[in-house]
């Protein structure tokens, strides 16, 4: 027993290993030199993308003070490298990267760029739905396109969701900083914030239709008839996936939906102080040109040339008005009655909320995707449709509100025929339904 464990491949086990995990992760110094190296054969730099040892060693002293450079051990330091991230050449004494390096400078130089690119996501899913498409009817075709296709496109896919993400709170963390930034003008740096987050949700506007494309992906993996279990994970795993995907993006809206009323709230505070200030020099400008003229009985303001006057005529009352001086004669202050505010109730009054816009949205999608089977196919099985909604969210009122929803869209629209037959049950487990059909005319 002991014999077979030990052929098994422990990551944690290995990694644990104190100079595995020193060749595999570089310390910053040799980060640094590796990160030089990288730039250089990527911008030409070396012939043949090789370079000497004389290169490197310069490199790590470029990184040293006049003390480091006497004690360390670059040679040792360039030797431990040489485990992941470099190759030695005897016959022409140079040194290259191996793949492993260049993978992990461009992961690296990846992650820090965080470049969106909604327009190569929505290539990648027109042709990972074109070649499931045409590898429906055969199980060995299907099989490729989740090993070959899906997978070498799903870190790519993932990774412009964390790009998207990383921007956003760094947008969030700039319009915090700037607001309380000292000697700085608030209102411009808000502008040029509130002028990100638009960019930005933009950029999730076209992430959104690039991954439009995934609701027919999901259409397809739906009509697969297999009954391999390793198939059927595959598929419930790749339809999980596209749907975390939307619910991010729909997630990211919203958080957007909810910093902008925040800045125009920022905007109206910061504008305060200006407004009153400039009206509070408009009436000096009054008090000091003004002047007062007597016409016959009357008194009337004459106000300086820049300003237009105004004229209003009105009876003169003849009753007498007596104002009440508040200060003399103030009102009996009431009571006020204070209400406490209850953490615990809010948080879950707002997590009742948030749950109940994530069903909605599920919803829609359900329906969306349930007519989108309609329009491809001419039919429907609804009452399958319930199971399956039910089996992925394991939300009984979301399937029963999904399938009522689609029969009623149906029965008020003329293109399509509801067909309900009250004595054919489609069961699963303990529940049956009446089988309902829907068709398309």
């Amino acid at each position: 027993m002991k014999e077979e464990r030990s052929g098994i491949f422990d990551f944690i086990d290995e990694i644990s290993k104190e100079e595995t995990y020193r060749q595999l992760y570089p310390s910053k110094k040799e980060g640094i030199v590796i990160a030089h190296l990288y730039q250089r054969v990527k911008s030409g730099y070396y012939e043949n993308d090789s370079f000497t040892a004389e290169q490197i060693h310069s490199l790590f002293e470029f990184t040293m003070n006049e003390e480091e450079k006497r004690v360390s051990d670059v040679k040792g330091r360039i030797n431990k490298l040489q485990k992941y991230f470099l190759k030695y050449d005897e016959e022409t004494q140079l040194y290259s990267f191996q793949e492993y390096g260049i993978k992990f400078c461009r992961i690296a130089e990846e992650t820090l760029i965080g470049s969106l690119k909604p327009t190569e996501i929505k290539i990648i899913c027109s042709q990972l739905k074109q070649k499931l498409r045409e590898s429906i009817g055969d199980e060995t075709k299907i099989e490729e396109w989740f090993i070959i296709h899906f997978k070498s496109f799903h870190p790519n896919l993932k990774q412009q969701i964390d790009f998207l993400d990383r921007q956003i709170d760094e947008a969030v963390e700039k319009l915090r900083n700037d607001t309380l930034a000292e000697k700085k003008s608030p209102l411009k740096l808000l502008q040029t914030v509130s002028d990100d987050l638009v960019d930005i949700q933009n950029k999730n506007d076209e992430l959104r239709s690039a991954f439009s494309e995934t609701y027919s992906i999901s259409t397809l993996l739906f009509e697969i008839k297999t009954e391999q279990e390793i198939l059927l994970e595959r598929i419930r795993y790749t339809t999980r996936f596209f749907n975390n995907v939307q619910s991010r993006l729909r997630n990211t809206n919203r958080r957007l939906d909810r910093i902008q009323p925040k800045i125009k709230q920022l905007f109206f505070t910061l504008n305060q102080p200006e407004y009153s200030a400039k009206i509070d020099r408009f009436i000096r400008f009054l008090l000091k040109y003004s002047t007062l003229e007597k016409k016959g009985n009357d008194k009337e303001i004459i106000f300086p040339k820049e300003v237009n006057s105004i004229t209003s005529n009105h009876k003169r009352p003849k009753y007498l008005l007596i104002d009440r001086d508040r200060d003399l004669f103030p009102t009996q202050a009431k009571p006020r009655k204070k209400y406490h505010r209850d953490q615990k109730i809010e948080a879950q009054n707002k997590a009742v909320l948030e749950n109940a816009f994530d069903d909605a949205q599920t919803i829609d999608d359900w329906v969306q995707l349930f007519f989108a089977q309609l329009q491809q196919k001419k039919e429907l099985n609804i009452s399958k449709g319930f199971f399956l909604v039910l089996e992925d969210t394991n939300d009984v009122t979301i399937a029963t509100k999904v399938t009522f929803k689609v029969i009623e869209d149906a029965h008020n629209n003329e293109k399509y025929k509801v067909d309900i037959d009250k004595t054919n049950l489609v069961q699963n487990k303990n529940t049956a339904l009446w089988k309902t059909m829907i068709f398309q005319k």
